[in-house]
């Protein structure tokens, strides 16, 4: 349907534990199998694993698209899957939607194993990994929906709070400060767990990899929580800036000039900002300041403005409209050190730079509710 899969190497090294963490439990669980069997049984079970979290990624997907939000890509990876959607939702019942979506392909494909379980021979090896899928779905179901980001249950309750006549803002802080205490809460579990099953024999290979593991999905839970409230506060802070509030006067000069007969114009007209035109005065670059720093006094002379410049390509030029998450998001989406600035007519207002742009986000005080 037009949206990326990635699996990453990552998934092949948690593949590979399962494989092999499972290969013993199955030689147990099924009479005659051989090793070479047991191993072979236990990679079809990593494979429908993998199938069972695309699935769940493929359910946001499907209902992400749906409500009109495009999905960038889906990635498989070592903690489970994502799928990168572009963009925001409007409506409270559109985030809950999309979240539910993936638990409840999750929960589907856990009783469908479970059915299809009762019409195969008891023991059987298909048996065994039939109710090992079954398991591991609603394993992801309970997981996937405890209430904090960057779960689906978070997603889920920043639904809620929102609903309840609270804003996105404020369910994304609730849901996010959920997820960090739910990280810490795990943290804490596999502490404790650790230290009881110590007392009762020796630590193994096996144990190790497994704590491992699960501290991994705890500090994946604090990160993801811990960048979601700062993401959530710099939208806040740039809901009062405004792309005319952060254009540098400007000079307009052709590509052949000499970097020191630039400077010299700027600090007579006070500019900040140097854009390069071609013989019908168009603008067709911007002077990098970095570019210029990097250049020796002593060069200056001999350089000229098109040594220090970048041509203007798609996203290097913004509309004079833009202001808070939609600034954001057009610097977010072409990375650069200055962009063109001009009207609804394509007439050039100036220059803006992202060091002007990080400074207004750094002063700018935090909003509160009143």
């Amino acid at each position: 349907m037009g949206v990326p899969i990635f699996v990453t190497p990552s998934w092949l090294v948690v593949a590979g534990f399962i494989t092999i963490s499972y290969a013993h439990f199955l030689r147990v669980q099924v009479a005659g199998l051989t090793l070479a069997g047991s191993y072979l049984v236990a990679l079809v079970y990593v494979i429908a694993l993998g199938a069972s979290v695309l699935a769940h990624e493929i359910g946001h997907t499907l209902v992400s698209r749906a409500v009109g939000l495009p999905v960038r890509r889906i990635v498989v990876f070592l903690l489970g899957g994502v799928s990168e959607v572009e963009g925001e939702t409007t409506r409270p019942r559109d985030e809950f939607v999309i979240a539910a979506a993936g638990p409840a392909i999750s929960f589907l494909l856990a009783g469908g194993c479970w059915a299809a379980g009762l019409m195969v021979g008891a023991g059987s090896s298909l048996d065994v990994v039939l109710r090992l899928l079954t398991a591991t779905n609603l394993i992801i179901v309970l997981f996937n929906v405890l209430p904090g980001l960057p779960l689906d249950g978070g997603r889920l309750l920043l639904a809620v709070v929102w609903r309840l006549g609270q804003s996105r803002a404020a369910g994304v802080r609730v849901a996010a400060w959920s997820g960090r205490g739910i990280a810490l809460l795990l943290g804490l579990s596999i502490v404790a767990v650790n230290v009881l099953l110590t007392r009762d024999g020796p630590i193994t290979l096996s144990t190790i990899a497994t704590n491992a593991l699960a501290f991994a999905v705890a500090g994946f839970l604090w990160v993801g929580a811990s960048q979601t409230l700062r993401t959530a506060d710099v939208a806040r802070r740039a809901r009062g800036l405004h792309v005319r509030h952060l254009i540098r006067p400007t000079i307009y000069l052709p590509p052949n000039t000499p970097i020191s007969e630039a400077l010299r114009r700027a600090v007579e007209a006070r500019a900040a900002g140097i854009v390069v035109i071609d013989p019908a005065g168009l603008s067709r670059a911007i002077v990098r300041e970095a570019d210029v720093a990097g250049i020796h006094p002593a060069r200056r002379p001999w350089a000229t403005l098109a040594d220090v410049s970048r041509t203007l390509e798609p996203g290097l030029v913004i509309d004079d409209t833009l202001a808070g998450e939609a600034l954001l998001a057009a610097v977010r989406a072409k990375p650069a050190s200055e962009y063109l600035v001009v009207d609804r007519h394509g007439t050039s207002c100036g220059v803006i730079a992202t060091a002007d742009l990080v400074r207004a986000l750094d002063s700018a005080p935090p909003r509160t509710r009143g």
